[in-house]
């Protein structure tokens, strides 16, 4: 079975086979310098679909229109990378709970400048820093407390799932059980935590009819490792 998948400019090919088999692809040169290199690509489809809003909404934030700039573009010449998701992550769940858009940008300022990073949203120090500039917004909305403490309900839980380097800057994500996106590891699509398989790959074959354990012998996977990135790419799709 052979699999053609367009996302973006990113054209990804996915094969299963038993037996022997002979196959040759040409594959259209891929128009990224090395400097994308580690740093993950997605395009706005991507995007909006991993923080789980509307391709609408993301672009909505992140192109300027005839009386607001973007709250954040992307860094990749159009595209999206790593810290750019969990920085738009971060601004689609700010935004939900009634912070202003211009707020947001304000604050995206103050940390940037704070933090030392273009990027502060994927910032280890959003959490602490963060909160001394957000916590005297009054315009937080389902939250239930005000403040400091409102600060933290909506903002740790999306760090706890991040690992950052030295630097503070954010390096792994691991949205779901035995799910890890890590933008050194297939240009930051999702696979299973601590290999290059994507989730994308296994729930496209369970799909066409294969059994989680045909999928669990031939990734060489443990079956809760493949049920959990088939359970992950379904919530995408909720």
């Amino acid at each position: 079975m052979l699999r053609w998948r367009e996302n973006g400019r990113i054209a990804v090919i996915r094969c299963h086979y038993t037996g022997s088999v002979s196959l040759t692809v040409s594959l259209p040169a891929v128009p990224f310098p090395s400097s994308y290199l580690g740093r993950g690509i997605y395009d706005v489809v991507e995007v909006a679909r991993l923080i789980k809003r509307t391709r609408c909404r993301v672009e909505g934030w992140t192109r300027a229109s005839a009386d607001e700039a973007p709250l954040l573009p992307g860094e990749l010449n159009g595209l999206f990378s790593f810290w750019d998701l969990l920085s738009l992550r971060v601004i689609g769940e700010l935004l939900e709970r009634g912070v202003p858009r211009n707020e947001i940008a304000r604050g995206a300022d103050n940390l940037a400048a704070e933090l030392g990073t273009h990027r502060p949203f994927a910032h280890e120090g959003l959490a602490t820093v963060g909160r001394g500039f957000f916590a005297s917004i009054e315009n937080w909305v389902n939250v239930g407390r005000g403040g400091q403490q409102a600060f933290q309900i909506v903002v740790e839980p999306l760090l706890e799932p991040i690992t950052f380097n030295d630097s503070g800057m954010a390096t792994i994500w691991r949205p779901h059980r035995c799910v890890w996106v890590n933008p050194d590891v297939q240009a930051g699509a999702p696979c299973v935590d601590g290999t290059r398989i994507p989730t994308g790959t296994l729930a496209d074959l369970q799909g066409t009819g294969l059994e989680i354990e045909d999928l669990s012998d031939d990734y060489h996977l443990s079956p809760e490792q493949v049920q959990a990135a088939i359970a992950y790419e379904t919530s995408l799709a909720a």
